[in-house]
């Protein structure tokens, strides 16, 4: 039976699966050797064993980070690229991202002892700006821009972002204290942390699912929404801050990761079509086992030793990018 003949609820079932099993194994799999007995002790148990209680305290806010960095990731690529029209748009790759963390740079400049929430809101003004500059090369061109323009401005903005922020850093002596986010890693995850960010997410991808007909519409083009009656500046504000808050929270959390916002939308589409009512809620769970199988691979392909989790993304990332552009240009590169 071939993928397009399983209906869409038993896909999502799989899913879950999927999504539970990488959870657990996530969970007992690391730099340290634990039991089962150990991770049912995490999980379950009030009196937990000396194993369990570190997986408690540690393991699991970095492995429930994950899972949402990877659910943010993977709706606000799926939403950007169908409001761009462009299989290529990532927010790591058009600067969304970076713009998050330069704003945490100037956050920890002029406010040294921000908390976590304030780093948040720091990092959810960056993602904005990074989508403004993104928006803004579309209005300021006389010609609707092609996808490898978009990229390459995109490119041209994540550098002169990643500039400042190093060079502000270095001016002001902050980066030690930013080097976290410039790392990309799920280091260090507090529950605090992950408490932060959960109804965010969950917020964000209620709105999405409540939107995703309108960006249906618009991804199949503008003049197809209009046709259907749709407030499309109205649509686009709402999506771009989407963006912008999903960004901004994993920027927040694990700094600044490329190609889970590119990759993962395709692996949807892929299983479900073109209806981003179901392409939002598939990217929302395979980018959460996406990034969590891939700290788990983080953890152990140097072990004890941790390898950064943005290496392994990028070394599985660079070669999708590259099979997406030879798609796009009919098998030439």
């Amino acid at each position: 039976m071939g993928l397009s003949r399983i209906s869409f609820i038993k896909k999502m079932t799989i899913l879950l699966i999927v999504f539970f099993l990488s959870f657990i194994l996530a969970l007992k799999f690391g730099a340290a050797t634990s039991s089962w007995q150990d991770v049912f002790s995490a999980l379950f148990s009030s009196d937990k064993t000396e194993a369990g209680l570190i997986l408690f305290e540690i393991r699991l806010p970095r492995i429930l980070a994950g899972l949402l960095v990877g659910s943010a990731l993977g709706m606000a690529g799926a939403m950007m690229q169908g409001m761009t029209r462009n299989p290529l748009a990532d927010p790591g790759l058009l600067g969304v991202s970076a713009g998050a963390l330069l704003m945490i740079t100037i956050g920890q400049i002029f406010f040294p002892s921000l908390t976590y929430y304030g780093i948040m809101i720091f990092s959810f003004l960056g993602s904005l700006m990074g989508v403004v500059m993104v928006l803004s090369l579309g209005f300021l061109s006389r010609k609707p821009l092609t996808t490898m323009t978009l990229v390459l401005a995109g490119s041209a903005i994540s550098a002169l972002f990643f500039a400042l922020a190093q060079g502000l850093g270095l001016l002001f002596n902050v980066s030690k204290d930013v080097s976290m986010w410039t790392s990309g890693g799920l280091m260090s995850m507090t529950y605090l942390q992950v408490w932060f960010a959960l109804p965010f997410v969950l917020l964000s991808a209620l709105l999405a699912l409540f939107l995703s007909k309108d960006i249906t519409a618009i991804a199949l083009h503008e003049d197809v929404a209009v046709g259907l009656g749709l407030n499309i500046k109205r649509t686009k504000v709402l999506v771009y801050g989407l963006i912008a808050l999903l960004t901004g929270i994993s920027v927040a959390l694990v700094g600044a990761l490329t190609f889970v916002g590119l990759m993962i939308p395709h692996l949807a589409r892929t299983l479900v079509g073109y209806d981003y009512k179901k392409i939002i809620p598939m990217s929302f769970l395979i980018g959460a086992i996406f990034v969590a199988l891939s700290d788990t691979l983080a953890r152990l392909i140097n072990k004890p030793y941790e390898t950064p989790l943005i290496a392994i993304i990028s070394v599985i990332g660079f070669p999708f990018f590259l099979w997406v552009i030879k798609q796009k240009t009919g098998g030439s590169l």
